[in-house]
């Protein structure tokens, strides 16, 4: 007969509360058992006793919140972003990306602009392509049709930033369009999902976006959706 043996991760939280009840237990039975005319030791017991008691209770208090956030992150809930647009978080994360860089948007201009121009002196994913041989950046803009005057003036200026780079890192660069309107905006970085919805207005760049790991079942369900797109789409 085989036995599943399974890993039992316990929560800090559940591991703290333990041991710090068991010191207060432990120092008021010590307190209760010391002899009355050890005065100096009762003080520093009881002290102590009582410092722990009023901590364990401080922590009680405010130990639904720890086991919510320690609930998200068992879910693989990385961050909650109030700005999908916020270059410092996302230059991070490109710039450790080792395999694969998925990007999906409304027409990820601010995203080429910010990690892939070849001629800014901030470009953290060109350093991660020299960096790293097996990375891969793949991109998925809508085409012409579905794009907005606006974004439909300033994809040229995208596209000819990636040619630059394709001519440097060949193969390892691409670019495809989809026909229909980017409802989702989203890049995948090795294990990290940040996504986020794409509105119909002026305001949609400060949307806010979610940041989860890839094995996830959201990652998993953003790295299906942006494989199957993939497929679909026409080179540039």
């Amino acid at each position: 007969m085989s036995l599943d043996l399974r890993t039992f991760r316990l929560p800090f939280w559940l591991l703290w509360s333990f041991i710090i009840g068991i010191l207060t237990a432990g120092f008021c039975y010590w307190y209760w058992t010391i002899d009355v005319t050890d005065v100096k030791l009762l003080g520093f017991v009881g002290g102590v006793a009582a410092g722990l008691f009023v901590y364990l209770l401080t922590y009680l208090t405010v130990l639904p919140p720890i086991m919510q956030l320690d609930g998200f992150r068992r879910m693989g809930i990385k961050a909650l972003l109030a700005n999908r647009h916020d270059k410092v978080y996302y230059s991070k994360l490109v710039g450790g990306s080792r395999l694969r860089v998925d990007v999906m948007g409304a027409s990820c201009n601010r995203f080429v602009r910010d990690f892939l121009d070849v001629d800014s002196d901030d470009k953290v994913l060109i350093a991660a392509l020299s960096k790293h041989r097996n990375l891969k950046i793949r991109i998925l803009i809508p085409d012409d049709e579905h794009l907005d005057q606006e974004s439909k003036s300033r994809t040229a200026s995208t596209i000819s930033q990636i040619d630059a780079v394709q001519k440097i890192y060949p193969d390892r660069v691409e670019l495809r369009r989809f026909d229909d309107e980017a409802r989702h905006s989203f890049l995948i970085c090795d294990n990290d999902v940040v996504a986020g919805p794409i509105f119909n207005d002026s305001q949609s760049r400060h949307a806010p976006a979610v940041h989860v790991a890839a094995d996830t079942l959201f990652g998993q369900k953003y790295s299906a959706f942006f494989e199957a797109e993939w497929k679909r789409s026409s080179g540039q």
